[in-house]
């Protein structure tokens, strides 16, 4: 049966430097493996966000000086007075990785993780026999390691596309009626009841329902 997996981890690698941010200052999407043809190496792409530019060369620094990276370039950049987003390609090594275990010994179908906070959460779509048989394994080359959803039905699930706080925004407005028309509640009482701004909890809505809607449009 075809499952799909979220799962949060920890290991020695560039993504605990992220520990010191919390999900607003930086994080690190990857959006698209692809592994080469003998398995040696594969081709990421990914997203790069960061509040400063310190934060943003010193993570720039990290992913293309790794032990793992063999080639690293931006492919776009974004720059205003409050963030920094980037769009990256990389060619990295399998060798010993946990990528390498998931992909040598499973028959995945999407894989995608997102970075911050010093942990990675990894989602998953994989044929689940052989997924499950791979966890002691994978565990071995982590300092923590977690399942925190398991899904029967992958394809139907759009939550990775979704930062925690935009899932849980997202879905309090949706519980409370804010979408029906007419609206049982107004952005201002949502946000008063979030305790955050009208202006802030508007950007988090704007950004998750762009974000469903981006993917909704290519997967149809």
């Amino acid at each position: 049966m075809i499952k799909s997996y979220t799962i949060v981890l920890s290991h020695d690698d560039w993504s605990r430097y992220t520990e010191r941010f919390n999900e607003e200052e930086l994080y690190v999407k990857v959006v698209r493996r692809i592994p080469s043809l003998d398995g040696l190496t594969e081709n990421v792409m990914g997203i790069i966000y960061a509040k400063d530019k310190e934060s943003y060369r010193q993570i720039i620094r990290m992913l293309s000086r790794n032990e793992t990276t063999i080639d690293f370039r931006i492919i776009d950049e974004y720059k205003n007075k409050s963030n920094i987003r980037a769009i990256y390609a990389s060619i990295e090594s399998l060798k010993g990785r946990i990528a390498e275990r998931l992909l040598k010994d499973c028959r995945i179908f999407s894989m995608s993780e997102t970075i911050y906070e010093g942990m990675e959460r990894w989602n998953v779509i994989a044929d689940s026999e052989n997924f499950i048989k791979i966890i002691p394994e994978v565990k071995e080359l982590t300092y923590e390691f977690k399942i925190i959803e398991e899904s029967s039905n992958p394809l139907l699930s759009v939550k990775e596309e979704l930062t925690p706080k935009e899932l849980s925004i997202l879905k309090l407005a949706f519980d409370k009626g804010y979408f029906e028309t007419p609206k049982r509640i107004g952005l201002e009482e949502l946000a008063n009841e979030l305790g955050i701004s009208k202006p802030a909890i508007m950007q988090v809505l704007r950004k998750a329902i762009a974000k469903l809607t981006e993917k909704s449009i290519k997967d149809f």
